[in-house]
């Protein structure tokens, strides 16, 4: 056997009335995770909760260490949110038994991994991008240093993962998008990613497909609840694809562009996924079926996709960057893990070409 696939996870699709019945099976010695904005537009009832209702985006060690100092270890933690809501409920599960060691130590040497306790999560996703309700890492910045770290363990697959569609309703145009193209780049770069198999990469069709279908219609229809739900499916089954393969080098080279510039994540991966695509195409398994995802007939077809989509807005120039800026960012674009995934390690010279080519 020369494949493995293993998401442990029990998946809900509920409506928001059936979601808020949940919810109320859970009480004492449960930490809810979800922004005011998120709490007041859904009408949730906490009060019976320990709470974290700030927005939370990029978690990073002094939000982390912030957290852990104020709250008492709860005996569930549901996390409703986008990717970053859900990495800091996977990082208080890992870490909390260790609140009074240093964190970054903790994380750098994954000293968490002897963790015989964890806390279960219950993953919300409230857009439909980030995957992180299918996986069992969680993202967490140091911004200080200007460095990303992974927690990353078998126990922080979230127990329970909960489908609304209704609670991705709330995204604007540009959030819609910025997620749809990071679901969109987690389909991609597990297609053609190292440990890809025949099995992830059915999964990663069928978001290719949804995604390239209904990203359009959704961004010209933001309150089409269909849409949503479409949206949600593709995320939903990009998620179960990256989950096994991990992300290659969009990602690797999207890290310092978050860190350095602010550029939120779902952009700072897009940027370069066309560029990368035609640097691995020779490497890309069953390639008319991943065209046929794209209903494309050649890799042009999908390049004009993504210029349509995103009206010639995915460059470097558009979000800041000055092209002086790319030498310092090749320096940090190599990242363990990811960029050793993508099935051609770049160079830095590579990379710079790469990112030449975008701005």
């Amino acid at each position: 056997m020369d494949w493995v696939y293993n998401v442990p996870i029990k998946f809900f699709e509920y409506d928001l009335d059936k979601f808020k019945w949940r919810l109320n099976n859970f009480g004492e010695k449960t930490l809810l995770i979800a922004s005011k904005r998120v709490i007041n537009t859904f009408e949730i009832d906490v009060s019976r909760f320990d709470v974290i209702d700030e927005s939370i985006a990029n978690p990073d060690i002094h939000l982390l260490n912030k957290i852990l100092g104020e709250i008492s270890k709860p005996d569930l933690i549901i996390a409703i949110g986008g990717g970053s809501s859900i990495d800091l409920a996977k990082a208080i599960s890992a870490l909390y038994e260790y609140k009074n060691m240093d964190i970054l130590d903790l994380i750098k040497n994954k000293l968490y991994l002897d963790n015989s306790n964890p806390i279960p999560v219950i993953a919300v996703p409230t857009t439909a991008g980030t995957g992180s309700e299918c996986t069992k890492w969680a993202t967490i910045w140091d911004f200080d240093d200007c460095k990303k770290y992974s927690i990353d363990a078998d126990f922080l697959y979230p127990c329970e993962s909960w489908l609304i569609p209704e609670l991705t309703v709330t995204m604007d145009e540009n959030m819609t998008l910025a997620t749809g193209l990071d679901a969109l780049a987690h389909a991609m770069e597990s297609y053609w990613s190292v440990p890809s198999n025949r099995y992830t990469r059915v999964l990663a069709r069928n978001a290719i497909f949804i995604i390239h279908k209904y990203l359009p219609l959704v961004l010209n229809d933001l309150d089409n609840l269909d849409y949503r739900k479409q949206m949600l499916m593709g995320s939903f089954f990009a998620g179960l694809a990256f989950s096994n393969t991990r992300t290659t080098a969009c990602h690797s080279i999207s890290y310092p562009l978050t860190m350095m510039y602010g550029i939120n994540h779902g952009f700072a991966v897009a940027i370069t996924l066309f560029e990368v695509l035609k640097r691995n195409w020779e490497f890309v398994k069953e390639k008319d079926l991943f065209l046929d995802s794209f209903k494309a007939d050649d890799l042009e077809d999908i390049k004009q996709w993504f210029d349509n989509i995103s009206l010639n807005k995915l460059s470097l120039s558009n979000f800041g960057v000055k092209k002086g800026d790319i030498p310092l960012i090749v320096k940090e674009a190599t990242t363990g893990g990811r960029m050793d995934n993508n099935p051609i390690v770049f160079d830095e010279s590579e990379i710079q070409n790469i990112l030449l080519n975008v701005f």
